[in-house]
């Protein structure tokens, strides 16, 4: 069984992180993409890409997303391995960590998905760890006299955190949207009218770059990881701030924004962040 559950989980890591075929979450008005960056130059300098998340740069929210998200995806393959291969220690556990964390970061760059990032593999490598050192954990406790106990404590804490994650995709109104949905024109229209007035429209987000020049019919965008990118406006794009809909003469270097693109980098909404 722990053999199937290992083989199921790593197929679906694939599709999530190599294949980056995963969904935007939205959580009331907050848009999460857990897809990553896809363009750009590969960073080889640890901690270069954390330490801003660590230190709030994007909001806390979007930090601890992406740092325990890297981390929390890889926990299940440090765990169920010790069951599958019985003698493994943790140095051959941190060996599979680093081995897991390369095969993920170079596989996107051979299918040109992504870029390589250090700070992922490192990441994605303390995972794997945290998942043996909670096996290690698990296993001294099922020796114990205190089998029974911890038994039903984690019977009782595994349904608490279903119940929670129920309520709290209830009350923020969780939903899932593919990159089909995302682009579709009368979804994005829904989404700009659900935008209230006098609120910040990237939600504390801090918007997916800073603008850095304005052109006639482009802007470019410092974006989160420090690359500059060059988004092409048109007479379609919708641009709003918190007080409703603006026009491009608004915007001004320096602003931050959240910024919808399609295939070909052409603006579909640009989001003034902050409240005015």
């Amino acid at each position: 069984m722990p053999s199937i559950l290992l083989l199921a989980y790593g197929i679906i890591l694939v599709k999530v992180m190599v294949l980056k075929d995963v969904p935007m979450v939205r959580i009331g008005p907050i848009m999460l993409n857990f897809g990553g960056t896809q363009v750009g130059d590969p960073n080889f300098v640890p901690f270069k890409t954390i330490l801003p998340y660590v230190l709030g740069e994007y909001g806390f929210m979007i930090g601890a997303l992406n740092i325990i998200g890297n981390i929390a995806f890889l926990v299940p393959i440090g765990f169920l391995l010790p069951f599958v291969f019985a003698r493994i220690g943790w140095k051959k556990s941190l060996a599979l960590a680093i081995l897991s964390g390369m095969f993920i970061e170079l596989t996107q760059v051979v299918l040109h998905l992504g870029i390589f990032d250090i700070d992922d593999l490192i990441l994605n490598g303390l995972g794997v760890m945290v998942g043996f050192w909670i096996y290690v954990w698990y296993q001294k406790i099922m020796s114990s006299s205190y089998r029974r106990v911890a038994i039903v404590g984690i019977s009782v804490l595994s349904t608490a955190v279903i119940i929670f994650l129920f309520v709290f995709a209830k009350q923020n109104e969780l939903s899932f949207e593919s990159m089909h949905e995302r682009k579709d024109p009368n979804r994005l229209e829904q989404t700009k009218e659900g935008v209230s007035k006098n609120v910040d429209p990237c939600n504390g987000t801090m918007g997916t770059g800073q603008i850095i020049s304005i052109a006639e019919n482009t802007i470019t965008i410092k974006r989160r990881d420090g690359k500059d990118e060059v988004v092409v406006l048109t007479e379609k794009t919708d641009m709003r701030n918190a007080g409703g809909p603006i026009t491009k003469s608004i915007l001004k270097v320096g602003d931050r924004v959240t910024v919808v693109i399609d295939d070909s980098n052409t603006a579909m909404a640009v989001l003034v962040c902050g409240v005015n």
